[in-house]
């Protein structure tokens, strides 16, 4: 029986954004929407690079914010499905290879 490799994230590579103090703007330039993260969902945002799992991100959020690793994990799957559903972030099968 074979386990399914996890699945990565990354940002969308057709969007901008840009850093401002301890937030993110991102901007959909196909829709021309504007969406901001607040500080952890910025943290998050940077550390989203295609190598990283919603576990691992999870466990980036616990170790640097006052959060226990049950709650980071299910914050991060939330902002990560939200992430999804407006397009701002794809899942990269570990064998590679974007999809969405």
């Amino acid at each position: 029986m074979s386990t399914a490799a996890p699945v990565l994230w990354q940002k969308n590579p057709a969007l901008a954004w840009r850093e401002i103090e301890d937030e993110t703007v991102i901007i959909s330039p196909q829709d021309s929407v504007m969406h901001e993260l607040n500080n952890t969902g910025s943290f998050l945002w940077k550390n989203i690079d295609g190598e990283k799992s919603a576990a691992e991100l999870a466990e980036l959020l616990a170790a640097n914010y006052e959060v226990t690793p049950d709650i980071a994990l299910s914050d991060t799957q939330a902002l990560l499905e939200e992430m999804s559903s407006r397009k701002l972030v794809v899942t990269v099968p570990a064998t590679g290879g974007v999809t969405t």
